[in-house]
C-alpha cells in the first residue's frame, strides 16, 4: 500500500495528466473549427443595387453565415455584374455562378414556357396565393422538375410584390390602353398589353425614368408602388394604377445541381428552410412600404387609380388565353399550366 505522500504525488500526476489531455483536446477542437472555412457560393441577382428587392435578397444572403454557424457564405452580386439576366440560367448550369435569384421570365428565350412560370399574369388573387401554390399546391415540385432539365436545383421562391403601373394619363379600363406607348418586359406581360391595343417596348428598368421624362413612352410596367415612388416615376407619371392588376413575378432562387448534390442532407434541409424566411420578407415588406408610399404620393398630388372588379375580370379573361397559347407551344408551359389550373380550381378561383 503506497504511503500517504506517494498517494498525494500519484493523485497530483493524474490531475496534471487530465489537465494536459483536456488542453490538447481543446486545442485540437479549436484548430479544427478555425480551419473549417465556410462553403462560399457566388450568386447573382437580376435586380440592381439600391432596389427594395435587392436589399431584401442581400440582407438574407449576408445573414446566412451567422445563421449557419459559419457553414455557408453567399456573395450576392447585382444585375449585370457577371452575366446578363437572360444568361443567368445557363450561367448556373455551367457553374459560372453557383446560383441565381431571378424570375424565370428572364429565360423565356430558352423556352416560352419559362416566361409563364416566371410570371403567370393575373393568375393569383393575392401575393399569398403564389406561396400557397408553390409550398402547398405542388408548384415547388413541378417547377423543380422543369428546372432540373437545365441542371439546376430550385431552392425557394420569393417575389417582388404585386407590381404597380405608372402612367402619364389616367388609365381606368382596358380600352384606355389603345395607342399607349409603354414599357413592358418580353413574354406574357407584353402579350397582355399588346392585346389591349397598346404599343409595348422592352426597355431596361434603368431607362424608364428618362423615357418617361422625354415622352418616349407614356407609361411603364415597372415595379412596386413604393419602388416606383422612390425612383421618381410617380412624379413624372402621376396616374399610377394601384393595386397592381397584371403582374406579380415569381422570383426563383436556384443553385447548380451538381454543387447541391455535394451537400449533406442536413445542409440541404437548412438551405431550403433558410430561404423560406427571405420569401416571407419579400412579401411583407412591399405590402408595408406600398401603403406608406401611397399616402405620401397622395399628399404630393399624385392620383393612384384602382381598377373596378369588372375590368379586372376582363384582364383575367385575356390572361387565361395567353396561358393556354403558351401551353400549346411549349411542353414546359403545358406542365406548368396544368399544375396552375389544378391549384386555381382547388381554391375556387377558376
Amino acid at each position: 500500500m503506497p504511503a500517504a505522500g506517494n498517494r498525494i504525488e500519484i493523485t497530483s500526476r493524474e490531475t496534471s495528466m487530465k489537465r494536459l489531455v483536456a488542453t490538447i483536446a481543446a486545442t485540437v477542437f479549436a484548430a479544427g473549427v478555425a480551419s473549417a472555412a465556410p462553403l462560399t457560393l457566388k450568386f447573382q441577382s437580376s435586380d440592381p443595387t439600391g432596389t427594395q428587392v435587392y436589399e431584401i435578397q442581400k440582407k438574407w444572403t449576408d445573414g446566412i453565415e451567422a445563421a449557419s454557424n459559419g457553414r455557408f457564405k453567399i456573395d450576392l452580386l447585382p444585375l449585370d455584374s457577371v452575366l446578363k439576366a437572360s444568361d443567368m440560367l445557363n450561367g448556373v448550369r455551367n457553374n459560372v455562378i453557383h446560383g441565381a435569384i431571378a424570375t424565370t421570365a428572364h429565360y423565356a428565350g430558352e423556352d416560352p414556357g419559362l416566361g409563364l412560370v416566371g410570371d403567370p399574369i393575373s393568375a393569383f388573387a393575392t401575393d399569398e396565393d403564389i406561396y400557397k401554390f408553390y409550398y402547398l399546391g405542388g408548384g415547388m415540385k413541378v417547377v423543380d422538375e422543369i428546372l432540373s432539365d437545365w441542371g439546376v436545383k430550385l431552392l425557394a421562391v420569393s417575389m417582388t410584390g404585386s407590381e404597380s403601373f405608372v402612367a402619364k394619363k389616367p388609365i381606368r379600363k382596358i380600352d384606355d390602353f389603345k395607342g399607349v406607348k409603354l414599357r413592358a418586359p418580353a413574354g406574357p406581360v407584353q402579350k397582355l398589353f399588346a392585346g389591349f391595343g397598346a404599343a409595348p417596348v422592352n426597355l431596361p428598368i434603368s431607362e424608364v425614368y428618362t423615357a418617361l421624362d422625354k415622352g418616349v413612352i407614356d407609361a411603364a410596367d415597372a415595379s412596386t408602388f413604393a419602388s416606383n415612388q422612390k425612383q421618381g416615376f410617380n412624379d413624372i407619371a402621376k396616374f399610377p394604377i394601384y393595386p397592381g392588376f397584371h403582374s406579380a413575378p415569381t422570383i426563383h432562387t436556384i443553385m447548380n445541381a451538381k454543387e447541391w448534390a455535394k451537400l449533406s442532407a442536413n445542409d440541404q434541409a437548412f438551405l431550403l428552410a433558410y430561404f423560406k424566411g427571405m420569401a416571407l420578407e419579400s412579401m411583407l415588406r412591399p405590402h408595408y412600404e406600398d401603403r406608406l408610399a401611397v399616402a405620401e404620393a397622395v399628399k404630393k398630388g399624385i392620383e393612384p387609380i384602382t381598377w373596378s372588379t369588372e375590368e379586372l375580370a376582363k384582364v383575367r379573361t385575356q390572361a387565361v388565353k395567353i396561358w393556354a397559347d403558351i401551353a400549346a407551344q411549349s411542353k414546359i408551359g403545358k406542365k406548368f399550366y396544368d399544375a396552375l389550373l389544378a391549384y386555381l380550381k382547388s381554391q375556387g378561383q377558376m
